[in-house]
Parts: structure tokens; C-alpha cells; sequence
């Protein structure tokens, strides 16, 4: 694996029992965790207490951590995990409600863009979001890890315990449906 010293420092540090690093290590990598999951259920709170028990399951697990995945795609692989867990206790229906606004999920860049763009750039988004819900919980996985997360090939396959092949397959597969379910809005703004 491609680590710097410090972060293999600080991962072997925090096997050995350094509080400072384990401290560290959930400092650097909470927010990806969190994020990742956001994008995942749109729920706040869920993300919030999936990101929490992410780590309530890592940190004990932490000494097994063997350096073959990055140590990020091993969280999210964590994360992922207890996802599944979550949607098989409860209704899929249910998950994907959302307790966030449109802003705490992606943020528009443009400092003050015109009107007339801000709407039709929110209408984009809204589109895309709920035709992103509508992709099975695998192929959503792979698109959000791959095109917002900016995971490499090699660590989402990692993450999600997939061969490179599937996982390539899988983002193919996903961007075909997205691009189908976005196809309709698409032709209307023609």
C-alpha cells in the first residue's frame, strides 16, 4: 500500500495502544466516514450514528488491520457493512427519507451565481439525487465512492470486497441506469 510514513506511523502507533494516535486517526478520518454515509442514506442522523459505531467497531478491530487495504477503504468497508445491517432491520422505505436540506448535502460552488442558473443548477441536483436513490444499494455504493468520494478503483474494491473487474463493471452498470433514470428530465430541458 502506498502510505506516507507518517500515516503508517500513525496507524502502527495506534495499534500499539498510543491514545493520542488512535485520537488522531478518528480525527482524519470521521468526516470522510461521515460523509461517505451521507451520501449513502441521506440521513443525518443515521450517517452521524453509523459514522460512530464505524469506529466503535474499528477501534477494537484495529490490532487485525494488516496494511493490504488503504486504512480509508477499510473504514468505509466497516461502514458499508453496517449499513447493510441497518437497511436488513429496517425498511428500505424508511432510509431513504431525508432529515437534511438540499445544502448540507452537496454545496453549490459558485459564489453568486444568477438566479436563473442557481434554479436550474438545483433542479439538476434534485434530479440527480433522486435518481440516485433509486440505484440499488451496491450500485449507489460504487458511484458515490468512485465519482464523489474520488476513490480509486483499487479501494473501492477493497472497500467493498469486490474484484477490480466487478467494480468497474458495477460503476459501468451503475452509470448506464443513472444515465436511463436521468434521461427523461435531460430530454425536457432540450
Amino acid at each position: 500500500m502506498d502510505y506516507t510514513d507518517e500515516q503508517y506511523e500513525l496507524i502502527v502507533a495506534a495499534q500499539a495502544g498510543d491514545e493520542s494516535a488512535i485520537a488522531r486517526l478518528v480525527d482524519l478520518h470521521a468526516p470522510d466516514v461521515y460523509s461517505f454515509l451521507l451520501h449513502l442514506c441521506r440521513n443525518r442522523t443515521l450517517a452521524e450514528d453509523l459514522a460512530q459505531e464505524t469506529f466503535l467497531r474499528a477501534l477494537p478491530a484495529l490490532q487485525k488491520y494488516e496494511f493490504r487495504a488503504p486504512f480509508r477503504a477499510w473504514l468505509f468497508r466497516i461502514a458499508i457493512n453496517l449499513l447493510r445491517d441497518d437497511r436488513r432491520r429496517t425498511s428500505v422505505r424508511k432510509l431513504l427519507g431525508s432529515d437534511i436540506s438540499d445544502d448540507d448535502y452537496l454545496h453549490i460552488t459558485s459564489p453568486d451565481p444568477p438566479h436563473d442558473e442557481l434554479a436550474e443548477r438545483e433542479e439538476r441536483r434534485r434530479e440527480l439525487l433522486q435518481a440516485l436513490e433509486k440505484l440499488p444499494l451496491a450500485l449507489r455504493s460504487a458511484i458515490v465512492m468512485r465519482d464523489l468520494e474520488e476513490m480509486s478503483y483499487l479501494e473501492i474494491s477493497e472497500a467493498l470486497g469486490w474484484r477490480l473487474g466487478t467494480v468497474k463493471s458495477r460503476l459501468f452498470r451503475a452509470r448506464q441506469e443513472l444515465a436511463a433514470l436521468l434521461r427523461p428530465y435531460w430530454e425536457d430541458q432540450e
